[in-house]
């Protein structure tokens, strides 16, 4: 087994005894939807609680299994306190991340006993020096509709105009006039459209709306939380999942690798350009202009004028004073350098190493991190 460094180095780490035991507790709390891991310290420290963002749990869970494996490996010294043999120890601190949506992680955030929340709903600079928070961008990620539709290996396009006519009960059938003129030469089924919602407060729904937003039609605007007109809810990205994949003719809206690895068509969305763009790195990219994060702002908002219209920047946030914040900042320092590893394959795209500069000294000037 290989465990990486902060310096980018893979060291071996022996998976005998204690150390496989270790392994398979912790695949076996992702399995329940939690991130475990081991945290360096001693055992008065405490746990590290975070909770939000269903869109980021697939990179949050792999980042934490190898910040697992790093933490434990090459540890001989607390081995032989641990009378262990090998260099694998037991952690002696752990995080646990609840993915339950990105409003519920800013709730939850009121809670002492949390450390941080993770949300692609950013919190206002007003809100954030009420409530003694501060906040930053972790990655970019990207929403997008989703279908269970026989197309014959066609990819169904859409626009904001028709997309919010499905939301709002005024086309029900796939082959509608309005959906037909968009994907000329595709036999779409003659099939009830089922619609799904979030009925969570979601991220999801945040980067959703704000592309029904764009049509003149859709006049509930940017939300995290709709009063839907139509369709049926479904709590977390599994329950959104799994309630497409139920039902033939259903469409739906999730993070883009989830949808994939779940079998799901992507629908490709007509962009500002006026042109159909299908999500990927390159079109997340494209439409990133996260660059221009300011601390003054403490937002990094994608733009929908370029590339993938449903990009969403997914942040932290923090309270300032906090015993654990300097544990939790350890933790996003190895999270930016393996999301430069591995983001792309996940379907996500790191943030560009100035703005991971910006971030790390914003941190120095605003986070306590006095434990």
């Amino acid at each position: 087994m290989l465990a990486l460094r902060p310096d980018g180095v893979e060291v071996v780490a022996k998976p005998w005894g204690l150390g496989r035991r270790i392994a398979t507790s912790a695949l076996a709390f992702i399995a329940i939807g939690f991130i475990v891991f081991a945290a360096a310290g001693s055992s008065d420290e405490g746990r590290l609680e975070g909770a939000g963002s269903t869109l980021a749990n697939p990179i949050l869970q792999r980042v934490s299994t190898s910040y697992q494996s790093y933490l434990a490996a090459d540890r001989v010294d607390l081995a032989t306190q641990q009378g262990q043999s090998g260099d694998w120890v037991a952690g002696t601190g752990a995080l646990d991340y609840d993915p339950i949506g990105s409003v519920g992680g800013l709730i939850r955030l009121n809670d002492p006993a949390m450390t941080f929340a993770v949300t692609e709903v950013p919190m206002s600079p007003a809100e954030l020096e009420n409530e003694g928070r501060v906040q930053f961008p972790l990655i970019l990620g990207a929403t997008a509709p989703v279908i269970n539709l026989d197309l014959g290996g066609a990819d169904l396009v859409l626009n904001a105009d028709v997309l919010s006519a499905i939301y709002l009960g005024q086309i029900t059938r796939w082959t509608d006039p309005a959906i037909a003129a968009l994907n000329q030469g595709i036999a779409l089924p003659d099939q009830a459209i089922t619609v799904n919602h979030r009925s969570d407060g979601s991220g999801s729904s945040w980067t959703f709306t704000g592309y029904l937003a764009k049509s003149p039609g859709w006049t509930a605007g940017q939300t995290a939380q709709t009063n839907w007109p139509t369709g049926n809810g479904a709590e977390g990205s599994r329950g959104m999942i799994d309630a497409v994949k139920a039902t033939e003719g259903a469409i739906g809206y999730a993070e883009i690798g989830q949808a994939s690895r779940a079998g799901l068509g992507v629908v490709h969305l007509i962009d500002g350009a006026g042109k159909p763009v299908a999500p990927s790195a390159q079109t997340i990219r494209a439409a990133a202009t996260v660059a221009d994060w300011r601390p003054d702002t403490q937002n990094a908002a994608a733009s929908t004028a370029q590339g993938w219209p449903m990009t969403a920047t997914v942040y932290v946030v923090l309270r300032r004073d906090n015993a654990q914040n300097a544990r939790a900042l350890a933790f996003f320092r190895y999270f930016y350098a393996e999301a430069a590893r591995r983001a792309d394959a996940l379907g996500y795209v790191a943030l560009p190493e100035e703005v991971v500069q910006a971030v790390e000294a914003y941190w120095g000037e605003t986070v306590n991190q006095q434990s």
